[in-house]
């Protein structure tokens, strides 16, 4: 598309405005974005940082680890890290790579709970995703994960906070349409419930009337060697999604109906 694209919120830091404006060249025309990243919990952004300075992360460079020709996604509970000394984190983390090590070879296909001893009175409930890999760059190493996941969720606060944030932005923008964009880091965040939540709230939000389209973008293994460069955007329309285009390398690949 023959377009300019201008990011108002970074020009502008003392009065909040839209993340990026589009204007087409033929004719002028305008689109606002704004765009948000869906938390699958409160406090998303700080358990991060307490699980990746606790090197769970590094367990995914250890490359005795991996299992040829299997996709193994090992997810560790939301908090497990909280409240929890430097040394008992080191502890804990050593404890599921030893876990890993040792089950790696024998963990069933599909989706499976395992117990992980940490101390004579502690563990931790790992969650394990295992399937085959198909042919690639990867598949003879395999690939081996270790993430988190939430046992609780608070998906309603996030949305109704985040809708809160940036409706005004995108609303307030001067733009022929208006295009608000939620970000799914977590592939164990459904789209589906996403968009539920956001229709649960629509009554309460009469600026979400003034929003032409919203779209997910799912970007939970963008960077990695299994997802690369591949982005999947799904349009939402009347409580689902009803279409999607599929990126890599920062084009488009194909169109459809989403699956993300």
């Amino acid at each position: 598309m023959d377009a300019t694209l201008t990011k108002p919120d970074e020009i502008d830091r003392v009065n909040p405005a839209t993340d990026g404006l589009a204007t087409r060249k033929p004719d002028g025309k305008t689109l606002a974005i704004e765009h948000t990243i869906i938390e699958p919990f409160i406090s998303d952004k700080q358990d991060f940082a307490f699980f990746s300075r606790a090197g769970f992360l590094s367990i995914e460079n250890d490359e005795a680890l991996p299992v040829p020709r299997r996709f193994i996604q090992v997810f560790v509970p939301v908090g497990a890290l909280s409240n929890q000394a430097e040394q008992d984190r080191d502890t804990i983390v050593e404890s599921v790579r030893r876990w890993i090590k040792s089950n790696r070879l024998s963990l069933p296909a599909g989706d499976s709970e395992h117990r992980c001893p940490v101390t004579p009175r502690y563990e931790l409930i790992l969650t394990v995703k295992s399937v085959p890999l198909e042919s690639g760059p990867s598949s003879e190493s395999g690939i081996l994960t270790v993430r988190r996941q939430s046992v609780d969720s608070s998906l309603s606060s996030v949305a109704e906070k985040a809708l809160r944030d940036k409706l005004p932005k995108l609303v307030d923008a001067r733009a022929d349409r208006r295009i608000l964009l939620l970000e799914r880091q977590h592939m164990n965040l459904d789209p589906n419930d996403i968009v539920k939540e956001i229709e649960r709230l629509r009554p309460s939000f009469s600026d979400l009337a003034r929003v032409d389209e919203i779209w997910i973008v799912g970007t939970f293994f963008y960077g990695t060697p299994f997802g690369g460069d591949y982005l999947e955007f799904g349009l939402h329309r009347e409580g689902r999604i009803v279409r999607g285009f599929y990126f890599r390398a920062g084009k488009i690949t194909s169109f459809g109906r989403s699956s993300i």
